[in-house]
């Protein structure tokens, strides 16, 4: 199926490939509709083999005192909370909700948990929440025991203030570094959320010690918070934030990074932040208005897949198996990405300086490398990856439009002129676009020229 490009650009920022499902369900359904649809995830039927992975992976379900019965269970659930992650970034037909969960999960950050059932719930708050009014979101992170732990909130006393959760929340969560807030506004948001920490025995795991709160007047962001409250000080300060105009701006922005460009149009920006506003910080409205602006559709090209979006995408263009855990944990290390292995709570960054090095590049050609070529010519999966590629490429007459098929499935685009003289080079053995294509050919071939799709720019830039 021959998409437009702005048919392709559309489900390519979404984290589809151009292709199968995704390809023909937006042709069925129009652009509008189809983001309609990718809007309200529980609507769509699950792939069926998409939903048989995920429902094998039971530990990451597990209560805390299940799973320190299980051999080595908060490791297996690491593994499988990561393997989770990569099936519904690379399988699911409810991307969209897997790439919002993404994005939450990098504003919002909190690294790998040595406590993986702490880790898991977190993401899986994240996942309810992502689609939702991002009021409810920031309470929810708020309260959460892996977000208070991380930064410190669970030891947060009157007597000794910790302003760590205080002032990412204002820098990082909502405001934004040129909010309009100063150090005194997060010293005062910091006494304002005293008290708010953690008790095994709790449902979700968060208290609120009234002993420990400090009950003194506050003035924050020019709002005065009165004497002798105590949770209320902290809900009325999340219920400030969440409302602020820069927190629109700063979302709008952070969205705008994350599904348009590095450098997004202003236009844009306020473009959303003004629906985020006016939708009192609904989350599907911001969507539908930037998945519908002509700055979105302007920006095909200019976004770097981050190497996480590059695995994803390209175990969806091969359908590789990681047949062992290590194999799928190095590859995200030589990427450069390790699962949620950031270490500062700002989160990976998103922009394409940040992963456009030599080394960088040559370890996306590397696993590319191993993804199709190497794990196509084993069928036994001796490298530790065995991929699908037969249930991937397309039929085809001749070699040249096997070239262009392929090219426009993976890529989202056929290629032209020096870029398709040598990819047809290659799969020709030299002989031309009109070689015809033998089965011997394309299966002597298909590892190798798909190697070459994803270690192109073409790939890598969407």
């Amino acid at each position: 199926m021959n998409l437009t490009q702005k048919e392709s650009h559309l489900l390519l920022r979404l984290g589809f490939l151009p292709r199968g499902w995704a390809a023909e369900r937006l042709r069925e359904l129009g652009a509008e509709a189809f983001v309609e649809e990718q809007l309200h995830p529980e609507s769509i039927p699950e792939d069926p083999l998409a939903q048989r992975k995920l429902e094998r992976m039971k530990l990451i379900e597990l209560s805390p005192r299940a799973l320190a019965r299980v051999d080595n269970g908060e490791g297996r659930a690491r593994v499988q909370l990561l393997r989770r992650w990569l099936v519904r970034n690379s399988r699911s037909r409810r991307r969209l909700a897997a790439r919002l969960t993404g994005f939450w999960a990098n504003h919002f950050y909190v690294p790998a948990d040595p406590a993986a059932h702490r880790h898991a719930d977190y993401l899986r708050t994240l996942e309810t929440h992502a689609l939702g009014g991002f009021r409810h979101l920031l309470f929810a992170v708020a309260r959460h025991p892996a977000m208070l732990v991380y930064l410190d909130n669970d030891s947060n006393v009157a007597d000794h203030p910790n302003e760590n959760y205080a002032r990412e929340l204002l820098e990082l969560h909502t405001l934004g570094v040129d909010g309009g807030y100063g150090e005194g506004d997060v010293k005062e948001a910091a006494r304002a959320l005293t008290g708010w920490t953690t008790h095994p025995r709790t449902e979700g795991g968060f208290y609120f010690d009234p002993d420990v709160h400090d009950t003194g007047p506050k003035r924050i962001l020019g709002h005065a918070f009165p004497a002798g409250r105590g949770i209320e000080d902290g809900l009325a300060l999340l219920d400030l934030l969440a409302r602020h105009e820069s927190t629109a701006r700063f979302l709008a922005y952070k969205l705008s990074l994350w599904f348009v460009s590095d450098d997004p149009p202003a236009s844009l920006v306020e473009k959303l932040a003004a629906v985020f506003q006016r939708e009192r910080g609904e989350i599907r409205p911001v969507l539908r208005a930037l998945f519908a602006s002509s700055e979105f559709y302007a920006a095909a090209g200019q976004r770097l897949r981050t190497p996480w979006e590059f695995l994803s995408a390209a175990v969806a263009a091969t359908g590789a198996e990681f047949l062992d855990d290590w194999v799928l944990i190095d590859a995200l290390n030589r990427l450069g990405q390790p699962f949620f292995g950031w270490k500062t709570p700002d989160g990976y960054p998103t922009r394409a300086a940040a992963w456009s090095g030599a080394s960088g590049l040559l370890a996306r050609w590397q696993v590319a490398l191993e993804l199709a070529q190497e794990a196509d010519s084993d069928p036994d999966g001796g490298w530790g990856v065995l991929s699908h590629l037969e249930d991937r490429v397309p039929t085809a007459r001749t070699v040249g439009d096997w070239v262009k098929t392929a090219s426009r499935q993976v890529w989202g685009r056929a290629p032209a002129g020096e870029r398709l003289a040598a990819l047809v080079d290659y799969a020709s053995d030299g002989r031309g676009p009109d070689r015809p294509l033998t089965t011997a050919l394309a299966g002597r071939k298909r590892g190798g020229l798909y190697a070459l799709l994803l270690a192109a720019p073409e790939f890598q830039w969407i």
